[in-house]
Protein backbone atom coordinates (compact mmCIF):
# COMPACT_ATOMS: atom_id res chain seq x y z
CA UNK A 1 0.00 0.00 0.00
CA UNK A 2 0.93 3.27 -0.64
CA UNK A 3 1.41 5.45 2.36
CA UNK A 4 -0.03 8.71 0.92
CA UNK A 5 -3.23 6.89 -1.07
CA UNK A 6 -6.51 6.55 -0.09
CA UNK A 7 -8.68 3.41 -0.63
CA UNK A 8 -11.78 2.15 -1.13
CA UNK A 9 -13.47 0.04 1.60
CA UNK A 10 -13.57 -2.75 -1.18
CA UNK A 11 -9.34 -2.38 -1.52
CA UNK A 12 -8.93 -2.08 2.16
CA UNK A 13 -10.36 -5.79 2.02
CA UNK A 14 -8.49 -7.75 -0.64
CA UNK A 15 -5.09 -5.87 0.69
CA UNK A 16 -6.17 -7.02 4.37
CA UNK A 17 -7.44 -10.38 3.68
CA UNK A 18 -11.09 -9.32 5.73
CA UNK A 19 -14.29 -9.02 4.56
CA UNK A 20 -16.05 -5.67 3.38
CA UNK A 21 -18.48 -6.30 6.07
CA UNK A 22 -16.24 -6.84 9.28
CA UNK A 23 -14.17 -3.41 7.88
CA UNK A 24 -17.72 -2.06 7.62
CA UNK A 25 -18.55 -3.32 11.45
CA UNK A 26 -15.54 -1.44 12.67
CA UNK A 27 -15.67 1.76 11.03
CA UNK A 28 -19.70 1.97 12.22
CA UNK A 29 -18.41 1.35 15.80
CA UNK A 30 -15.49 4.05 15.80
CA UNK A 31 -12.74 1.61 16.37
CA UNK A 32 -11.31 1.84 12.75
CA UNK A 33 -12.75 5.19 11.00
CA UNK A 34 -12.62 6.32 7.57
CA UNK A 35 -9.55 8.80 6.33
CA UNK A 36 -12.05 10.53 4.42
CA UNK A 37 -15.18 10.00 2.01
CA UNK A 38 -14.92 9.66 -1.73
CA UNK A 39 -17.87 12.55 -3.37
CA UNK A 40 -20.61 9.78 -3.85
CA UNK A 41 -19.80 9.01 0.35
CA UNK A 42 -18.16 6.41 -0.26
CA UNK A 43 -15.23 5.23 2.82
CA UNK A 44 -11.56 5.89 2.27
CA UNK A 45 -8.78 4.51 4.58
CA UNK A 46 -4.93 5.10 4.51
CA UNK A 47 -2.20 2.87 5.33
CA UNK A 48 -2.72 3.69 9.32
CA UNK A 49 -6.48 2.08 9.32
CA UNK A 50 -4.76 -0.73 7.37
CA UNK A 51 -2.44 -0.82 10.77
CA UNK A 52 -5.02 -0.31 13.08
CA UNK A 53 -6.99 -3.31 11.34
CA UNK A 54 -4.29 -5.20 11.40
CA UNK A 55 -3.73 -4.56 15.42
CA UNK A 56 -7.75 -5.01 16.44
CA UNK A 57 -7.15 -8.32 14.32
CA UNK A 58 -4.50 -9.76 16.50
CA UNK A 59 -6.47 -8.10 19.85
CA UNK A 60 -9.53 -10.13 18.95
CA UNK A 61 -7.21 -13.32 17.72
CA UNK A 62 -5.69 -12.66 21.33
CA UNK A 63 -9.41 -13.27 22.92
CA UNK A 64 -9.79 -9.24 23.40
CA UNK A 65 -13.00 -7.59 23.70
CA UNK A 66 -14.28 -4.39 21.88
CA UNK A 67 -14.63 -2.35 24.68
CA UNK A 68 -10.68 -2.97 25.73
CA UNK A 69 -9.52 -3.00 21.76
CA UNK A 70 -11.27 0.35 21.81
CA UNK A 71 -9.31 1.66 24.65
CA UNK A 72 -6.11 0.66 22.94
CA UNK A 73 -6.75 2.16 19.53
CA UNK A 74 -8.28 5.46 20.94
CA UNK A 75 -4.86 5.40 23.74
CA UNK A 76 -6.97 5.45 26.94
CA UNK A 77 -4.59 1.99 27.83
CA UNK A 78 -1.53 1.14 26.96
CA UNK A 79 -0.78 -2.32 24.94
CA UNK A 80 0.96 -3.45 27.80
CA UNK A 81 -1.77 -2.57 30.28
CA UNK A 82 -4.20 -4.12 28.24
CA UNK A 83 -1.84 -7.45 27.86
CA UNK A 84 -1.06 -8.20 31.16
CA UNK A 85 -4.93 -7.38 32.66
CA UNK A 86 -6.33 -9.82 29.94
CA UNK A 87 -2.76 -12.27 30.92
CA UNK A 88 -3.88 -12.27 34.51
CA UNK A 89 -7.60 -13.26 33.28
CA UNK A 90 -6.77 -15.90 31.06
CA UNK A 91 -4.18 -17.13 34.23
CA UNK A 92 -7.72 -17.26 36.51
CA UNK A 93 -9.65 -19.11 33.05
CA UNK A 94 -7.10 -21.70 32.91
CA UNK A 95 -6.87 -22.40 36.67
CA UNK A 96 -10.93 -23.13 36.61
CA UNK A 97 -10.37 -25.34 33.31
CA UNK A 98 -7.53 -27.15 35.00
CA UNK A 99 -10.18 -28.11 38.32
CA UNK A 100 -12.88 -28.71 35.74
CA UNK A 101 -10.45 -31.38 34.08
CA UNK A 102 -9.89 -32.57 37.57
CA UNK A 103 -13.55 -32.96 38.54
CA UNK A 104 -14.07 -34.58 34.91
CA UNK A 105 -10.67 -37.23 35.45
CA UNK A 106 -11.91 -38.30 38.75
CA UNK A 107 -15.61 -39.67 37.38
CA UNK A 108 -13.80 -40.54 34.68
CA UNK A 109 -11.59 -43.16 36.60
CA UNK A 110 -13.62 -43.49 39.38
CA UNK A 111 -17.13 -44.48 37.57
CA UNK A 112 -18.65 -41.74 40.19
CA UNK A 113 -22.03 -41.64 40.59
CA UNK A 114 -24.19 -38.19 39.68
CA UNK A 115 -24.43 -37.63 43.33
CA UNK A 116 -20.46 -37.46 43.91
CA UNK A 117 -20.14 -35.65 40.39
CA UNK A 118 -21.75 -32.81 41.83
CA UNK A 119 -20.32 -32.82 45.07
CA UNK A 120 -17.09 -32.89 43.58
CA UNK A 121 -18.10 -30.10 41.13
CA UNK A 122 -19.30 -28.28 44.20
CA UNK A 123 -15.59 -28.24 46.03
CA UNK A 124 -14.06 -27.55 42.64
CA UNK A 125 -15.63 -24.01 42.54
CA UNK A 126 -14.78 -23.33 45.86
CA UNK A 127 -12.40 -20.42 46.44
CA UNK A 128 -8.58 -21.07 47.65
CA UNK A 129 -9.92 -19.48 51.13
CA UNK A 130 -13.47 -21.56 50.99
CA UNK A 131 -11.50 -24.72 50.61
CA UNK A 132 -9.23 -23.82 53.61
CA UNK A 133 -11.94 -22.83 55.64
CA UNK A 134 -13.83 -26.23 54.69
CA UNK A 135 -10.41 -28.01 55.54
CA UNK A 136 -10.12 -26.30 59.13
CA UNK A 137 -13.97 -27.10 60.09
CA UNK A 138 -13.86 -30.35 59.27
CA UNK A 139 -10.17 -30.80 61.20
CA UNK A 140 -11.78 -28.76 63.68
CA UNK A 141 -14.63 -31.72 63.97
CA UNK A 142 -12.38 -34.69 63.91
CA UNK A 143 -10.28 -33.05 66.53
CA UNK A 144 -13.34 -31.49 68.70
CA UNK A 145 -10.92 -28.93 70.59
CA UNK A 146 -8.11 -31.52 71.85
CA UNK A 147 -5.42 -29.33 70.89
CA UNK A 148 -4.12 -30.94 67.74
CA UNK A 149 -0.04 -30.09 67.21
CA UNK A 150 -0.21 -26.98 65.13
CA UNK A 151 2.21 -28.57 62.35
CA UNK A 152 -0.44 -31.60 62.11
CA UNK A 153 -3.31 -29.50 61.13
CA UNK A 154 -1.47 -27.09 58.68
CA UNK A 155 -1.48 -23.88 60.65
CA UNK A 156 1.50 -24.11 62.56
CA UNK A 157 4.76 -22.15 61.43
CA UNK A 158 6.74 -24.09 58.87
Amino acid sequence: MDGGALYSIGDLARRTGLTVKTIRFYSDRGIVTPTDRSPAGHRRYDIEAAARLDLVCTLRDLGLGLAMIRKVVDRELSLTEVAATHAEALATQISALRLRRAVLTAVAERGATPEEMDLMHKLAKLSENERRRLVDDFLDTVFGGLGADPHFTGSGAR
